[in-house]
């Protein structure tokens, strides 16, 4: 038995790793002797071992000649061990590695070495002993011997490759066709030309393909690619073409055998191809004799071997070799290579597609059929776009009028290249780049177009429909329009000086709305201290200004907010979305993330579900809308009831917006105990009721406040008694002086139902 150990020296220094000093010992007590300390170069040392294989007892798998003691070599790194795995490779120069998967091609003359875990093996070896490892190398020659190597037995294995020089990108399908369906121009027999892009010459090598060579785009390919080489090398603008060529074999030629000695040489590379039968000698011919085709001396080759079955992850049975050439001028003469030059190894990669971005990010089941359009491409807007883009959902519209400036930088996606460009298109455009072998479907623009977004079809197309403007006028104008009520409906903007991320998605049939769930957080702050104190906060940062602006413009230079807290609340709001998306609720929403930026940092999420609101229109004028948080209208009904014949009353504390013309009510205040009730009448009388009020607007840092009367007819009307109107006149005069002034509401509860009326 010849062996690959006995070519090496012995390894004179000292072991200084104690890590290597115990595993040797334990190698020792395994072997029963001592064990022989070679030298593999590199500061790695190699160990010669045998292992005991547990063979089966009918005969090896196609009689491959795998041993009952099998000679192995343990290589260890001197400096990184144990946190750099063994290498283990076998010793045995006529050992079958033609005949076996999971070996990995040979490099530097050195054998073949195991595949022996799926995955990172320095991960795998982070809590195994050297002794678990020769039961994994002794586990997995007996696989070889019993067939059982291979997952998936009825599909072939792909070549374990190493060393690679640099990466090429490429989707298998889109090359396939160039061999499988001669989608490209043949230059000769199964030969044909691709055009790859590099995208720097810094640092690794990488080649992205571009197209392959047709007959119809052949001119203007060339044409591209000369204009781009005309460039200064200085200019940025300029594309770094290559022309890559791609050979493959006859249909009937099939190779089952591992040939784990890829060439890396001219020489090895025709050996490799007489013996895959490949045609070498038309692609030397080209490459010598149109050498100026390529300006740059390396260039990507890529060969195609048909293997006896489709390839495991792949979708034939076609397996590519790739790998890159260096050829200068004075290697060529005669329309030869006279030269051995030298060839590397490029490793594969797969563009990245829509469906494998939604695969790895776990979102399946999310469908990007339906489009969705986004409002805002700010700090959050563009971190919630680019999440979205990184899960496989581009079929969106982006809106945005702002550019991006210097100073945005610090918050937003987009880096210093974009800055003076459309905040919407540039973030298209990346999204572009990310995957581009497909249609994204993603548009982009300043606006709608004027008044397209109160027409009906505008919003047809779309499913989800999404504001990340932080605009109080905006949030008015979404909250009201008649054309989404189809539309699934959300928005997201931070408040509390960055350290609060609020959330609102819609109910069904966009009941409750986005400005009801804005009120219904407010309400809430009677009962909860963290909205209280929040509330409060907003209201002493406005200067006395009552109106909360919900979402800190990000677009203000003068904004103190750090980047990584637009990051929390961004990738909060993204989770939430793309659980809504894949699972919707009927019910309204508000998610709150709160940052507790004190001694310790910490972050704290809330969720309230909130029921549908009870809407009515003002009797007297339809264009006044009426909604009532749930569970006030019950309590009204039941005081009528508790009143029987008499009339009683309260009053009503809520929001009023005259933007849209909107009375939300959170709350209703019983008559005081000096209010006076009858048959015929009710007056509602005043004492603690002033108190009570300011409670409810200081709790809530103003937001909530009173908003209008409502007392009962027990017999009706169903209307205003001439008593009542005079009682408006007083109170629009009051209300009116008032700051900000406030419209008459006055509601009547007859057996009939509610009726409502704003003056």
């Amino acid at each position: 038995m010849e062996k690959f150990s006995d070519s090496l020296p012995l390894f004179t220094n000292d072991i200084e790793n104690p890590e290597i000093q115990d595993s040797l010992k334990s190698l020792c007590q395994l072997q029963g002797d001592q064990v022989k300390i070679l030298d593999w170069g590199n500061s790695r040392i190699a160990i010669p071992i045998e292992i005991n294989i547990d063979l089966p007892s009918l005969g090896n798998f196609d009689d491959l000649d795998i041993r009952e003691k099998e000679p192995v070599i343990f290589v260890f790194d001197l400096i990184n061990y144990p946190v750099s795995a063994p290498r283990v490779y076998t010793d045995r120069l006529d050992f079958p590695k033609n005949n076996l998967a999971h070996l990995y091609v040979a490099v530097n003359n050195r054998p073949p070495a195991f595949c022996y875990v799926r995955g990172n093996a320095d991960e795998w070896y982070a809590n195994k002993r050297i002794e678990d490892l020769v039961i994994r190398i002794s586990n997995w020659l007996r696989d070889g011997a019993t067939g059982e190597l291979t997952e998936n037995g009825e599909q072939y294995e792909p070549l374990r490759l190493e060393g690679y020089s640099g990466s090429i990108i490429y989707d298998y399908d889109t090359l396939l066709t160039v061999v499988a369906n001669k989608a490209a121009f043949e230059f000769g027999d199964k030969f044909s030309i691709v055009l790859f892009e590099r995208p720097s010459n810094l640092g690794r090598y990488t080649y992205k393909f571009v197209r392959p060579i047709t007959d119809k785009n052949a001119l203007t390919t060339i044409k591209e690619v000369d204009e781009e080489r005309k460039k200064d090398k200085e200019d940025v603008t300029r594309k770094k073409y290559y022309y890559g060529y791609v050979l493959w074999s006859e249909e009937d030629v099939i190779r089952r055998e591992y040939e784990v000695n890829i060439p890396r040489s001219w020489d090895e590379f025709k050996l490799f191809c007489e013996y895959y039968h490949i045609k070498y000698k038309e692609f030397e011919k080209f490459i010598t004799t149109y050498s100026k085709i390529n300006e740059y001396i390396y260039f990507p080759v890529i060969i195609g071997i048909r293997r006896p079955s489709q390839l495991i992850g792949y979708s034939s049975n076609v397996e590519f070799i790739n790998l890159r050439f260096k050829v200068t001028s004075s290697d060529i003469e005669q329309e030869k290579i006279v030269n051995n030059v030298p060839i590397d190894m490029l490793s594969h990669n797969q563009p990245l597609t829509k469906k494998l971005a939604g695969h790895i990010s776990g979102l399946d089941k999310i469908s990007d059929s339906k489009r969705n359009v986004i409002f805002g491409c700010g700090a959050i807007g563009s971190k919630m776009i680019m999440h979205l883009a990184r899960s496989g959902q581009t079929n969106l519209t982006l809106i945005d009028p702002d550019y991006i400036s210097p100073h945005n930088l610090v918050r937003h996606t987009l880096f210093g290249e974009d800055v003076g460009h459309n905040k919407a298109e540039a973030l298209a455009e990346k999204i572009e780049k990310i995957y581009p072998y497909e249609n994204t479907k993603i548009i982009s623009g300043t606006s709608f177009k004027d008044g397209l977004i109160g027409q009906k079809e505008t919003f047809e197309k779309y499913d989800w429909v999404l504001d990340f403007t932080a605009s109080e006028a905006f949030f008015n104008r979404l909250s009201t329009l008649r054309n989404i009520d189809n539309n699934h409906v959300v928005s997201a903007s931070i408040s509390d000086f960055g350290n609060l991320g609020i959330m609102y998605k819609e109910g069904n049939n966009r009941n409750p709305r986005l400005d009801d769930l804005q009120v219904y957080l407010f309400s809430l702050a009677e009962n909860d201290l963290n909205i209280r104190n929040w509330l409060k906060n907003e209201q002493a940062s406005a200067h006395s200004n009552l109106t909360v602006h919900v979402g800190v413009g990000c677009n203000s230079e003068t904004t103190v907010l750090s980047d990584h807290k637009i990051s929390s609340h961004a990738s909060y709001f993204s989770g939430v979305l793309q659980k809504e998306m894949s699972m919707m609720s009927a019910e309204g929403k508000i998610y709150l993330n709160r940052i507790i930026d004190s001694k310790d940092y910490r972050i704290e999420t809330q969720v309230f579900n909130v029921k549908p609101f009870d809407m009515f229109q003002a009797v007297n004028n339809t264009n006044w809308e009426i909604r009532f948080k749930q569970g006030i209208v019950e309590q009204l009904t039941k005081e009528f009831t508790i009143a029987g014949k008499n009339e009683t009353g309260g009053v009503f504390v809520g929001v009023c917006n005259y933007k849209t013309k909107t009375i939300h009510i959170t709350g209703s205040i019983k008559a005081p105990l000096d209010s006076k009730g009858s048959t015929t009448q009710f007056v509602r009388g005043q004492n603690g009721l002033a108190n009570e009020i300011s409670a409810i607007e200081k709790s809530s840092g103003g937001q909530i406040g009173y908003v209008g009367e409502w007392h009962t007819h027990p017999d009706g009307p169903n209307c205003l008694s001439k008593q009542d109107m005079e009682s408006v006149k007083k109170h629009k005069e009051e209300c009116s002086n008032l700051q900000p002034p406030l419209p008459v509401f006055l509601s009547i509860i007859t057996p009939t139902g509610i009726f409502p009326y704003v003056f």
